[in-house]
């Protein structure tokens, strides 16, 4: 039992357990109507798609906030028996995994900080690039980020088998958990590059329309996310395919069965890359949910080969352009592209950064800087 802020009492019901999922399917008015005048928190909404209906006469009849918090392990609009969106009716939030500045207790705000002019060359990391590494294997999970490299895998093996082959199944019923792994798997193996949907679907043996059906079912699990085309109409033609990046760092590693040493050797490790990419990819999107300055992420490439890993668009149209680089350092060449555009794009050119495993801030042109990866959580 919660208690409210004004001493009201508060009810948390999991449709997990069976018998609660019972009497949510055998009387979904009295199930809802469990913690009057409190909040009724329910875990795993989705399991039972029948209360979606109720929720919304309930929240009709009576519109004060606050009465309801539900959860799931999957996004609730996606479950195909689902008889509402409910919009209008509820605030959707997205839960990701623990940000590096959670992880340290630390705030993190990078676009605010990039935005407010905090950049400068007095900011020196005491990370290396094996300590990223370290982060990148560890992952975002709470129940798996502090556990054992040994244990870390039994736990995401028991995950994703769990997820893949019960969850799923609640959303669509023609799916096949094997190839959803492998599908999944090319994935993690193909992070910071565009993804191509019939070569992806290749390698799971799926048609195109049933690997773009299986990348919908993967995301409304929350196990990867898309980062869309920018196309602010530059040239006559944009690239306008979309990239995807595993939500959880240390899952795409275990799914890959790369070895940490590996990632840390300077020659073997060319993968450390599209993890890194990934990593930071992940790391703005959670910081999407408090940043002071609202913005969308996105990934440009133009019709001759202009490409910037990450575009951070604020609701004024202004960009922060961001490159990712795995070495310690970065060239002038590195950063012609975002050269380029901020001569297309002129004031709306917030800055443009390459974040790199280096140890300090160095500028590298006009409103151009070299930034350790480490300044995501640690400038804001």
């Amino acid at each position: 039992m919660l208690t409210g802020s004004e001493g009201s009492s508060s009810r948390f019901l999991t449709l997990d357990d069976p018998e609660v999922r019972a009497a949510a399917e055998a009387d979904p008015r009295g199930f809802l109507a469990q913690a009057p005048g409190g909040t009724l928190v329910v875990d795993e909404f989705q399991r039972v798609p029948a209360l979606g209906l109720v929720l919304k006469a309930a929240i009709d009849s009576n519109r004060a906030p606050g009465r309801f918090l539900i959860t799931g392990s999957a996004n609730l609009t996606a479950k195909q028996e689902m008889a509402d969106s409910l919009a209008g009716r509820l605030i959707m939030a997205r839960v990701h995994g623990l940000s590096q500045g959670e992880l340290g207790s630390e705030p993190d705000d990078f676009i605010s900080a990039v935005v407010g002019g905090e950049l400068n060359e007095t900011y020196r990391s005491r990370l290396t690039r094996d300590d990223y590494v370290d982060r990148i294997v560890a992952g975002s999970y709470p129940e798996a980020v502090g556990l054992s490299p040994r244990l870390r895998a039994h736990w995401y093996d028991s995950y994703i088998s769990l997820l893949l082959e019960r969850d799923v199944r609640e959303l669509a019923r023609l799916s096949d958990p094997l190839r959803l792994r492998t599908l999944l798997t090319q994935v993690a193996a193909t992070q910071g590059s565009e993804t191509v949907i019939t070569r992806l679907g290749g390698t799971a043996n799926l048609p195109a329309a049933t690997t773009s059906a299986y990348m919908d079912l993967l995301r409304a699990l929350f196990l990867i996310d898309r980062i869309p085309p920018w196309t602010p109409n530059l040239l006559k033609r944009e690239i306008g395919r979309s990239k995807y990046v595993l939500a959880d760092t240390g899952l795409a590693v275990h799914l890959t069965r790369t070895r940490s040493a590996t990632l840390k050797d300077l020659v073997a490790g060319s993968a450390l890359g599209g993890f890194l990419e990934a990593f930071v990819a992940a790391e703005l999107l959670r910081q999407q949910g408090w940043s002071e300055e609202r913005f969308a992420l996105s990934h440009y490439r133009s019709p001759d080969g202009r490409e910037v890993d990450l575009i951070a668009e604020l609701d004024d149209d202004r960009v922060i352009g961001i490159e990712v680089k795995a070495a310690s350092s970065a060239s002038l060449s590195e950063t012609r592209h975002l050269a380029w555009l901020r001569d297309q794009i002129g004031e709306r050119f917030v800055a443009g950064i390459v974040l790199t495993t280096d140890e300090r801030v160095r500028p590298m042109g006009k409103r151009i800087w070299s930034v350790p990866v480490s300044a995501l959580w640690e400038l804001g």
